[in-house]
């Protein structure tokens, strides 16, 4: 095998974002570890059966955030360690902020969390070389070109990969043209939200998102429903920057159809409805063959409210390593296994592309990939360019699995560690997913159509800390192919 050492900045230590003296923030610390201990011995005494009654599952319960009355900075974790302005909260807020975070820890599903000494490997794990196969897809370059002309390409397009190079102050520069080509997102408001666009503003509540408008950072936005928080962005960006060809047409009732023709000739032809939630996506090859990744059961059903999804209890009948894969312990082989095998309890339902992103028991169907060779900077979404080559075994095993099935349907899933703000983290891990799934498609040829992105923030931590921990900041991968609903189902 091939040794793959991480920078060397991927093995340091960083610095906690808080806005808090040490005092206050080891209090606030306390607090959060003994909240999040008591939501752990509950889960640990509650093992459901299949044979249990169904229940409802909260869509929200999914999602972290805290609420903000300034427009947030590019990330929910500092770079540098210095304490971002807009977090620092008054005693209500923070209490608030607490409470939320232990509410929403004790839905979380009880099924992937560590045992404590796999939590220690993962930390021990984040500091070692990474181990590439042999079978490895090998990447293309991405990184060559000087810094200053990926720093002005940020101001047009997302940067996913940077040079190990780079030093603090081409970082900071980089965030500022992030930042400036994220207010001129702002512009093109109809591509994230649709008809929902009209009216949106911090504090706005708009119906057709079902909830009210927390945070706006130009390419995203931050909705609240029922106390907890959803980012939402232009579904598109991974195959729209670089198309060949954009097409929008209105539709009945608010919902709009985009196609998007792709360099390569294929179409991805997407619906939404009028609050910008995706509903049907499928591609036209260039020979014709068309392609559903995904659909609502029938054209009905398009128009409408949507509605909370029933799940039974089950259990888990698998090794902990065979259920949550770790890539650093993994190669290609595996990854093709674990993404083509069934899910671990056979629901008589197939689910909405909406269900499985907001529903935790949902997603938990099928099998985890971990994606722990890859790990973040403190407030970062880039990867460094060394990195990259990382990637070459669970690409290959995601190409393997669309070679056989081309509707096969990855999920990106990005977190972060507890550190910072709920809000500030889910749309900084929002953006990590989507760094990983631009570096899949522009290194290794992974379709863009048939991956979907998407931040949870601190929520699902790895290693259960409230402090800075480079295991917390990564990324996982799903096959959520047998679980989505299709029109021909």
């Amino acid at each position: 095998q091939q040794q793959v050492e991480q920078p060397a900045e991927a093995q340091g230590q960083d610095q906690p974002a808080e806005a808090t003296t040490q005092s206050e923030e080891g209090d606030d610390q306390q607090r959060r570890k003994k909240k999040r201990q008591q939501a752990q011995e509950e889960q640990q005494g509650e093992q459901p059966a299949v044979t249990q009654q169904p229940q409802t599952q909260d869509p929200t319960a999914t999602v972290t955030e805290q609420p903000s009355t300034e427009q947030p900075p590019a990330a929910g974790e500092t770079a540098t360690g210095q304490p971002p302005a807009t977090e620092e909260l008054t005693q209500p807020a923070e209490a608030e902020d607490n409470n939320r975070r232990k509410k929403r820890r004790e839905q979380a599903g009880e099924q992937e969390i560590l045992a404590p000494e796999e939590q220690q490997k993962a930390v021990e794990e984040a500091k070692q070389p990474v181990a590439v196969s042999p079978d490895a897809e090998k990447p293309k370059d991405v990184v060559t070109r000087p810094v200053e002309e990926i720093v002005k390409e940020a101001e047009s397009q997302p940067v996913s990969v940077v040079s190990d190079e780079i030093n603090a102050n081409q970082r900071e520069q980089l965030k500022k043209s992030e930042k400036r080509r994220r207010e001129k997102s702002r512009d093109n408001r109809n591509e994230l939200l649709g008809a929902a666009a009209v009216g949106v503003a911090i504090g706005a509540a708009i119906p057709l998102l079902g909830g009210t408008v927390a945070a706006d950072e130009g390419d995203r936005i931050v909705v609240e429903r029922g106390g907890n928080y959803y980012v939402r962005k232009d579904e598109s960006a991974l195959f729209r920057y670089d198309a060949e060809d954009v097409e929008y047409e209105r539709m009945r009732g608010g919902l709009t159809r985009e196609i998007v023709t792709r360099p390569n000739g294929v179409r991805v032809i997407t619906v939404r409805d009028a609050g910008g939630y995706v509903l049907r996506r499928e591609k036209v090859t260039r020979d014709g063959r068309r392609i559903v990744l995904f659909d609502m059961r029938n054209e009905e059903a398009y128009y409408r409210p949507y509605r909370p999804v029933e799940v039974p209890y089950y259990e888990v009948n698998l090794e902990p390593e065979e259920y949550i894969v770790s890539a650093r312990r993994a190669d290609r082989e595996l990854f093709y296994d674990t993404f083509e095998a069934p899910p671990v309890y056979e629901s008589e339902e197939r689910y909405t592309l909406r269900d499985v992103r907001e529903n935790e028991r949902v997603r938990s169907l099928v099998r985890r990939v971990d994606l722990d060779t890859i790990t973040f900077d403190t407030g970062s979404a880039f990867v460094t360019e060394s990195q990259v080559a990382l990637l070459g075994d669970i690409a290959g095993g995601m190409l393997d699995v669309i070679d056989k099935d081309p509707s096969a349907v990855f999920l990106i899933e990005g977190h972060t560690d507890a550190v910072g703000t709920d809000l500030l983290n889910l749309t900084l891990s929002d953006r990590r997913a989507e760094a990983v799934a631009r570096i899949l498609t522009e290194a290794y040829d992974v379709p863009p159509e048939n991956m979907v992105v998407q931040g949870y923030g601190e929520e699902y931590l790895k290693v259960q800390t409230d402090g800075p921990e480079r295991a917390n900041r990564r990324v996982a991968l799903r096959n959520i192919t047998p679980i989505l609903q299709t029109a021909e189902e």
